[in-house]
């Protein structure tokens, strides 16, 4: 099978990208030790939880923006030539084209995460990536201490890796539904390329203008959208997940939250680049997702655990936008239930 994705063209490409605005003073990346702080998330995300995380199997490692930018290329670059149909024809240039386009949005996105869980979906290698000087200069912004924003990001990241590592049918469901998607579309993958980076990081839109869902078959429009609601119920839990740590873990945690809130909700030139580059779209599948676990954990504080108890019980989009309909069919009820300081 032809190669999917030249290698070379995506890393150069993003390299570009990622030193823009980074000229903020960090520590050299890697000096961090992320581990201490990882097994104090882990216990808090086993407790809020009841996922069983195993953090000793999991490397967590601290890098910088074209580390994080080149680790993804590998992985998503594996994952797509792993999905996309041996028999699909792959015209001269495609490889390259692939690749630059593969690097605009890692490159572009490396100037914005603070962490990352790495489901390893082929690769088998699960991975945290701790981006580190972004941490440090989200922290300088807002008047934090790094480490423990590096403690707080560390509970998000870890809430994936339950939900991928101790919960295997919601990591195949989602793997089989991006199977679908490459296998079954007569779209070449640079067309779905985008669509499915953003759906894999939560950055898919679940607005009615998606321009790659638009390109999709008809037949295949509700499997997108399948796949964009299992990545709103992974982002909002784990964004649910980390407004319930304890003040006695993380103290500042609500400074943290107006921080993030605050930084997700810019305006002016800023709020049009997050549009373009689909950062709002990430921003709105965050919220919907928060809004619907703290709706079912108002009424039940068990509710959040029962979403991932089984295929049935995780919620379709329209039980997302109206968390009632979700309760109703889980025949949950009861009264409202406190949240931890």
């Amino acid at each position: 099978m032809a190669t999917v994705i030249a290698r070379q063209f995506a890393v150069t490409t993003a390299k570009v990208f990622a030193q823009r605005g980074s000229s903020f003073q960090s520590p050299p990346a890697g000096l961090r030790d992320y581990r201490g702080a990882a097994l104090v998330a882990a216990d808090v995300v086993e407790r809020i939880t009841g996922f069983a995380l195993d953090p000793s199997s999991l490397v967590i490692e601290g890098v910088d923006r074209q580390g994080w930018a080149e680790r993804n290329i590998d992985s998503y670059a594996a994952l797509i030539q792993e999905l996309t149909p041996r028999d699909r024809p792959n015209s001269i240039g495609m490889a390259e084209l692939n690749g630059v386009a593969l690097g605009i949005l890692l490159g572009n996105f490396s100037g914005k995460v603070l962490g990352q869980y790495d489901p390893a979906f082929v690769t088998g290698s699960p991975a945290v990536w701790m981006v580190d000087d972004n941490v440090d200069r989200f922290a300088h912004n807002a008047s934090l201490d790094p480490d423990e924003v590096a403690l707080w990001v560390l509970v998000h990241e870890l809430t994936h890796r339950g939900q991928f590592h101790g919960v295997p049918w919601f990591r195949e469901r989602l793997l089989g539904l991006m199977t679908q998607l490459f296998r079954a579309s007569s779209i070449s993958p640079v067309d779905l390329l985008g669509d499915l980076f953003a759906r894999l990081r939560g950055l898919g839109s679940g607005q009615p203008v998606d321009v790659a869902t638009l390109l999709l078959p008809e037949r295949l429009r509700s499997v997108a959208q399948d796949a964009t609601t299992i990545m709103t119920v992974a982002e909002g839990h784990a964004e649910w997940v980390m407004r319930q740590v304890p003040t006695t873990v993380v103290p500042h945690r609500e400074a943290f939250e107006g921080a993030i809130d605050a930084r997700r909700n810019a305006s002016g030139v800023a709020k049009l680049v997050a549009k373009l580059s689909g950062l709002a779209s990430k921003r709105s599948q965050y919220s919907l997702g928060l809004r619907f676990f703290e709706a079912i954990a108002e009424v039940d504080v068990e509710a959040p655990r029962r979403v991932f108890s089984a295929p049935p019980a995780l919620p379709t989009a329209e039980e997302l936008r109206e968390p009632t309909r979700w309760l109703r069919r889980m025949s949950l009820d009861g009264a409202p239930a406190g949240r931890p300081s």
